[in-house]
């Protein structure tokens, strides 16, 4: 195979910026009292992404700041804010 063969290959791209916003698929993922939680956080000026991804981490999620800030922003894949 070739390069023209592999970039056409959806294949290789498993890991591609596709589908939706991670933060999104995780609020989903999350019982009511837990999303709700974490969308006032996310419309908390006084709560950085950083300081709310740590809270993420330290419990099992790994959230990076920058996610958290694309969604914030509503840039994120699906445009969708907090």
């Amino acid at each position: 195979m070739g390069l023209l063969d592999d970039l056409k290959n959806d294949g290789n791209f498993l890991h591609s910026r596709r589908g939706i916003c991670s933060v999104c698929t995780f609020l989903e993922s999350l019982n009511k009292e837990e999303t709700l939680a974490i969308k006032e956080r996310l419309e908390d000026k006084n709560t950085s992404s950083s300081a709310l991804s740590k809270v993420l981490k330290n419990n099992g999620h790994n959230i990076q700041e920058g996610t958290l800030a694309r969604h914030r922003r509503g840039i994120c894949l699906n445009g969708s804010k907090g």
